[in-house]
């Protein structure tokens, strides 16, 4: 009897000992350090290793840069985003990924620091996409882009630590920086803007107290994308923020009386420009009156409304200016009769170098004497008195305030030339 349960005993424990060995599986079983990477990029290779467990299989991270695969003790926790476990054959080969949920730092930066990675379950994909609303970016572990998702909202892949760099690519990078070491920009102020509509600022009172960044920003001191304050500089291409606090302006022709032409070898050099202010040079005519200078020291804009035009090279401001007359006709822009806004705006290039103004069919007409038709080039130099017409020789001359209550009874040919002259310069 004895025998017999000696014999029960050992058919028993072979019995337990071949259930052991069905429910154990194999696990992966590596270590991946900076030195040696294979355990996280290719779990699968051949040489790494693996083990028979009875418990689960797991994949996880220890916030340093350390990947461990292998099998989980019973008491050991395993949860995410830094552990991910599984209980069938070699199924901790779980993909590492860069988890950062919509924070600023997700766009600014290419997110390569160990603390953002993330263990995936089974069968996920690195994801990138960009927020509905801010337009902030959320990089994780999840399920693949939708087929036919725009690749500057959503971007997906397979490998380890593929949703690192920037995102979108295209996505606006800027210098970021403020205080006593902004006024010179370096490689490592560079971040990208949290939000992929943003643009980039400088602002400043001093070559010590400057700050750059994205528009984006939620920093203390900073401009919007729409900013109207002067003192923000607002460009919108990559890494544009760069004009120091103070720059040198080049040089131009400086005069209140110019000459018609200048001699460049003359030019004057400008003051120092400020960071918000356009380097350049100008001519601005009013009448007969020509003046130059630089366009840092310019208290007004330089528009064709006051008669201004500029170049951005150093002593470009040499040209005559083309000779011009205003162009209008009362009944198609105002302020034509007193040769006021907006018809004094209105103006052409007169090669002739003659201008002319005068009334025909109660209508003032201003323009390039060269086209008036002969009729009224005729009128103008019999100085027939209903007319009112005049010419003059200097830039802009024919500006002289013109009576309509004398002309009110032209009839006839007249107001024949007169719709031919609108047709003409309707068709201009």
């Amino acid at each position: 009897m004895r025998g017999y349960n000696l014999c029960v005993v050992l058919i028993t424990a072979l019995v337990l000992g071949q259930l052991d060995s069905t429910l154990a599986k194999l696990c992966l079983s590596c270590t991946s350090t900076a030195a040696d990477a294979i355990c996280l990029l290719n779990p699968t290779a051949a040489e790494i290793t693996t083990v028979e467990c009875t418990g689960d299989c797991y994949t996880s991270t220890d916030g340093k840069g350390n990947l461990t695969r292998g099998c989980l003790d019973n008491q050991q926790a395993c949860s995410g985003p830094s552990c991910s476990s599984c209980n069938t054959d070699k199924c901790n080969k779980n993909l590492l990924c860069q988890q950062c949920l919509g924070e600023a730092e997700c766009a600014q930066t290419n997110v390569t620091d160990v603390k953002y990675n993330a263990v995936c379950s089974d069968g996920q994909f690195c994801v990138n996409r960009v927020n509905d609303g801010n337009s902030s970016v959320s990089r994780q572990c999840g399920t693949a882009c939708a087929a036919g998702e725009a690749a500057t909202t959503c971007s997906s892949c397979q490998t380890a630590l593929c949703n690192a760099g920037l995102f979108p690519s295209t996505r606006q990078q800027c210098y970021n920086c403020t205080g006593t070491g902004c006024d010179a920009v370096a490689p490592s102020m560079i971040i990208g803007c949290s939000q992929t509509d943003a643009k980039c600022f400088t602002t400043g009172t001093s070559a010590t107290n400057m700050t750059r960044g994205c528009t984006s920003a939620t920093t203390e001191i900073k401009c919007a994308a729409d900013s109207t304050d002067p003192s923000c500089l607002i460009c919108d291409s990559g890494l544009c923020n760069t004009l120091t606090y103070q720059r040198d302006a080049g040089s131009c022709m400086v005069c209140d009386s110019c000459a018609e032409t200048q001699d460049a070898t003359k030019a004057t050099p400008c003051s120092q420009a400020l960071y918000n202010q356009t380097i350049g040079c100008y001519t601005m005519t009013t009448g007969s009156t020509v003046k130059r200078g630089c366009l840092n020291s310019l208290e007004t804009e330089c528009t064709a409304a006051n008669s201004c035009t500029s170049c951005p090279t150093s002593g470009c401001n040499v040209a005559a200016e083309a000779f011009k007359c205003i162009a209008c006709i009362s009944n198609e822009i105002n302020g034509c009769w007193d040769a006021i806004a907006p018809a004094k705006d209105s103006v052409v290039d007169c090669p002739s170098e003659v201008c002319f103004n005068g009334v025909w069919n109660g209508l003032a007409v201003r323009d390039c004497f060269s086209s008036a038709s002969p009729l009224m080039q005729y009128q103008c130099n019999a100085a027939i008195e209903p007319y009112q017409c005049k010419t003059c020789k200097t830039s802009l001359c024919n500006d002289n305030k013109l009576n309509g209550a004398s002309s009110l009874s032209q009839v006839g040919v007249v107001g024949l030339v007169m719709a031919l002259l609108l047709a003409l310069r309707s068709a201009l």
